[in-house]
């Protein structure tokens, strides 16, 4: 199976994170790196699923909203990143989400799908998720819980609501709120795994804001599973392969 992963670029070079490639070939799978001149066309034919990175920030602006705290953002990669993604999921096959990924599908979803506004809103800025950066911990190890059910993360067939480890390094976040305790999804959007850390918002009766940390969405064209962490540097491999391997669309439950 060949997996796709976009480069990011600077103004003289291409380059990805090395951790991507290994945990793509570490799963048994093929890396195909993917730059802006290959035709997307062609980035298609030679795919079996896609990868969408971690990065810099997506670029609020293009979406109607200010930037308030988006930094180092690039209209451009942007365009390739929202591009390759349309043309995979036309074409049917999986996409993962990593961080910036998470972000750019949720972007785009929320487009497609207004409504969700009313249960869904995307932060510029949120703390305690970051600590890579704020307390200078590894990118291999974990700094928070999550919780999560191993169902849709992990295609199993548990649906009991556990928690794990993470190693999140993200600023922007989903916060999602579907007015009543204990849901955790509507129509075709389903959480895989959700927190309250760095929440500040000032809650009042039948309000149960949630961080997301992961999503699945079905009956979108293909399968598309996104997480705010980062499996590939403490090597998930599991994710990969209950993913890649067992792309069937789930059944959503609803609100």
């Amino acid at each position: 199976m060949k997996i796709g992963i976009p480069v990011s670029f600077s103004n003289t070079q291409y380059y990805i994170n090395q951790a991507y490639v290994k945990y793509v070939a570490g799963a048994g799978y093929e890396p195909v790196i993917i730059s802006p001149e290959l035709p997307i066309k062609t980035a298609i034919s030679l795919i079996d699923g896609l990868i969408m990175p971690g990065g810099i920030d997506v670029d609020p602006i293009y979406y109607g909203y200010d930037n308030f705290s988006s930094y180092a953002v690039d209209p451009l990669k942007d365009e390739f990143e929202r591009e390759l993604f349309h043309a995979t999921r036309e074409a049917k096959l999986p996409i993962l989400g990593i961080c910036r990924g998470f972000q750019l599908i949720i972007y785009e979803y929320m487009e497609y799908d207004s409504n969700l506004m009313e249960f869904m809103e995307l932060k510029p800025h949120i703390s305690g998720h970051n600590q890579v950066d704020n307390q200078r911990l590894s990118r291999t190890i974990s700094q928070h819980f999550v919780d999560y059910t191993p169902a849709t993360l992990y295609n199993t067939s548990s649906s009991k609501e556990t928690s794990m480890p993470v190693n999140s390094m993200h600023h922007q976040c989903l916060i999602v709120d579907f007015k009543r305790r204990g849901v955790i999804g509507i129509r075709n959007f389903r959480m895989g795994a959700w927190t309250t850390r760095g929440i500040k918002i000032k809650t009042v009766k039948g309000s149960y804001p949630l961080v997301c940390e992961a999503f699945r969405i079905s009956k979108w064209g293909a399968p598309i599973l996104a997480v705010q962490w980062h499996p590939e540097e403490i090597k998930d491999y599991e994710l990969l392969h209950q993913f890649f391997g067992n792309v069937k669309t789930d059944t959503m439950e609803t609100a």
